[in-house]
């Protein structure tokens, strides 16, 4: 089973901070589990992952996540299978990770070096009648 096999090898940790867990989404086989990281940050690594569960419903996520709507052994043990396959992992290689390639930053100080910040009106306030409240 790919659950047991997975588990024997599985490392639990509070905390990595940022650089040792971007470094460990590069270096990982597979990310299994109901984190935000998996549809984020994982497509940025080609990192195959198996989402358990809805918490991550109505997200975008790229061709790299298998979803599994319950958490059932036997069909996340069937998805981890499929996640590490050698057809699943070339199918996911030079995957565009739909929430950007972390630049980010620095598109928005181009945007607003364009921008006239003086042309931009004044906020407007209203009154509203007693009666409208």
């Amino acid at each position: 089973m790919i659950i047991q096999k997975f588990s024997e090898i599985a490392c639990l940790f509070s905390s990595l901070g940022q650089l040792r867990y971007l470094s460990l989404l590069k270096n990982a086989t597979i990310m299994v589990g109901n984190s935000s990281s998996g549809l984020i940050e994982a497509p940025s690594f080609e990192l195959p992952v198996v989402n358990i569960g809805d918490r991550q419903k109505g997200r975008i996520r790229a061709a790299n996540v298998i979803d599994v709507p319950t958490c059932d052994k036997n069909i996340i043990d069937k998805a981890m299978g499929k996640a590490v396959t050698k057809e699943f992992k070339d199918s996911i290689q030079g995957l565009k990770n739909p929430y950007g390639e972390g630049h980010t930053s620095e598109k928005i100080v181009e945007i607003l070096r364009t921008v006239s910040l003086s042309d931009m009106s004044k906020k407007q306030f209203c009154e509203l009648s007693k009666r409208s409240r």
